[in-house]
């Protein structure tokens, strides 16, 4: 089975910019053609999902899906220092982008006619147009879902790092299982780093060390130390609103508990960033499944094993004015 390439820019006829994404390969390459489409046209409709513009399906040959091309690329280039620097994304910024994909996930949760479950929700998958506003991408993974069914089954596997439990322990998926990758997503956007990290000292494997960034806001949060938690690039450069800062961490950590049940919906999520409800402390939990899992050495390579940095005094942490900071897409599909 061959993997699906990357997506590329491409020009039409009329001079139009698309993101073309070519899927190879037989059974897989079907599904996850077919979950695109389906997903796409499902909601083709809400702002902050991606667009699809068309399709080619040729006999025996690859398929390819054409989207609207969105020039800032992925979420992941704009929070991670490490990852291809195209600055920092502000602090503001990032919070309307919490409120955008809280909002995606709530229309494919909540307004279609099936609900749609993404099922890779991570920061590769969510784009940022010219005006930072979030849309959120790629469906290769996604399924539908009836209104009348809790969970459904599924032998594929999203990105580790953002599984959340049940699925990791194969109890089936629902919405809850984007809603658990989608406070991930929070934490990373928070701290401007992975989630699972490993920290190393110098060339001795015996030092090191696992770092697991939801446990430490946890700790923070009870300490009433969370600026110790944010993005020093972000703290560096001011800006950061105390109460949205409260907020997003409560909604995160929401999020990713390991009771399914206790998680809230997305509606709720985009209730409460939006300050229509009052957001109530979490309860603690142990994250004991999802750090195990997480730390499993001998299948630890989602990310190539990041490793943790120290950011210089001089990083960027300023968003380019000028329409020349677009750039090719790598990973994902366009509006």
């Amino acid at each position: 089975m061959e993997k699906p390439l990357k997506s590329r820019e491409s020009i039409l006829g009329d001079g139009t910019s698309v993101a073309v994404k070519r899927i190879d390969g037989e059974e897989h390459g079907e599904k996850e053609f077919r979950s695109e489409v389906a997903a796409a046209i499902a909601s083709v409709q809400h702002v902050n999902l991606v667009h699809l513009m068309g399709y080619c399906c040729l006999p025996g040959g690859p398929r390819f899906l054409v989207y609207e091309f969105i020039p800032n690329g992925s979420l992941d280039n704009w929070i991670f220092p490490r990852n291809h620097p195209r600055g920092c994304l502000a602090w503001d910024l990032r919070y309307r982008v919490a409120i955008d994909v809280a909002k995606a996930l709530s229309y494919l949760h909540h307004d279609c006619r099936s609900r749609v479950l993404h099922l890779d929700v991570k920061p590769e998958n969510i784009l940022l147009d010219e005006n930072y506003r979030a849309i959120v991408a790629d469906f290769g993974l996604s399924k539908l879902m009836g209104k009348d069914e809790s969970r459904v089954i599924t032998t594929i596997r999203g990105t580790r790092g953002y599984l959340a439990p049940e699925w990791l322990l194969e109890h089936g998926v629902s919405e809850k299982s984007d809603i658990y990758s989608y406070g991930m997503v929070l934490l990373e956007m928070i701290g401007g780093q992975r989630n699972v990290s490993l920290m190393e000292n110098g060339t001795d494997r015996s030092q090191r060390k696992w770092h697991f960034f939801p446990k430490i806001v946890s700790r923070k949060l009870k300490q009433g130390k969370l600026i110790e938690a944010v993005d020093q690039r972000l703290v560096e450069a001011g800006g950061i609103d105390d109460r949205q800062l409260q907020t997003l961490v409560y909604v995160a950590l929401w999020r990713i508990q390991e009771r399914a049940k206790l998680r809230p919906s997305m509606e709720q999520v985009v209730e409460m960033l939006e300050g229509r409800v009052v957001v109530d402390e979490p309860p603690d939990t142990q994250m004991v499944v999802v750090d195990l899992l997480s730390i499993d050495e001998e299948d630890c390579d989602y990310h190539h094993r990041p490793k943790i940095t120290v950011m210089g005094p001089d990083a960027d942490c300023n968003i380019p004015t000028s329409a020349s900071s677009s750039f090719s897409m790598s990973l994902l599909s366009g509006r």
